[in-house]
């Protein structure tokens, strides 16, 4: 198995990932002193919950991990009587580290999305995952404000983790009002301009004319995709139905 390519170029080597992870998980369980705080970002959670959220994930990656499969039944999440979350979670998030270290990124291995059945997909999406959670639990503690940005070049390749998923998930089709319309997306170093078929979404790597324009800096661009609150300095000009049509997408996605 290969690797698939990301659309601009933005992918980055296995430790890489692996690194950016491990300073983004330390700085999660340090904002997770009070666990009773509510998340702005995930409505109806508290700390508690966003942890107890993420210990349901690794718990399911150790398992896909060692078994190449999907993990069955429910209750991933769940914490023994008496046992700190945050110490639930620093074991298992040691347990799957172990796994995505140990392992080429090459390697056939499951993951949710047909068209990449590999261990590098995790090191990519779990170290996004960890990311933006990390804004979460800061935010909680700290107010939107106060926290820190995402990494710059994590926050490229999630920006164009989440635009790969448009083209490869779909809501239904044809989608109302789309028919070629085009938006820009520039975040840093990176544009991608994404076509707005009635039937299909696609999105190429680099600058080029579009009818409308979606910009800002790589964190608060990718912020904006995944719906979290607060003002990330997105700007945008251009076509407006471009424009509400890309959202729609993107929310449909559920990001």
């Amino acid at each position: 198995m290969t690797l698939h390519p990301s659309i601009d170029g933005t992918r980055l080597e296995a430790t890489e990932y692996l690194d950016l992870l491990d300073l983004d998980f330390e700085a999660l369980l340090e904002a997770s002193g009070d666990l009773g705080l509510d998340v702005p970002g995930c409505p109806g959670w508290t700390i508690a919950d966003l942890l107890s959220h993420l210990v349901s994930v690794l718990r399911r990656r150790v398992v896909s991990l060692d078994l190449d499969a999907a993990p069955e039944g429910r209750g991933w999440g769940e914490i023994a009587e008496g046992m700190d979350v945050r110490d639930v979670l620093r074991e298992v998030y040691g347990d799957v580290c172990v796994r995505l270290r140990s392992r080429d990124q090459n390697e056939k291995t499951w993951s949710f999305r047909p068209e990449e059945q590999t261990v590098g997909f995790w090191h990519r999406r779990l170290a996004h995952e960890i990311s933006v959670h990390r804004w979460d639990a800061q935010s909680a503690s700290r107010g939107i404000e106060g926290a820190d940005p995402i990494d710059p070049v994590l926050a490229s390749d999630g920006i164009d983790e989440l635009l790969g998923w448009l083209v490869t998930s779909h809501p239904e089709y044809p989608q109302a009002g789309a028919t070629g319309q085009t938006v820009l997306m520039s975040a840093g170093e990176h544009s991608w301009r994404i076509i707005l078929n009635p039937m299909s979404v696609e999105v190429v790597g680099g600058s080029g004319d579009a009818g409308a324009l979606m910009a800002a800096e790589p964190s608060g661009l990718l912020l904006e995709m995944w719906g979290r609150p607060g003002e990330h300095g997105v700007a945008t000009m251009g076509d407006p139905v471009a424009l509400r049509l890309l959202r729609e997408h993107i929310a449909a996605r559920g990001f």
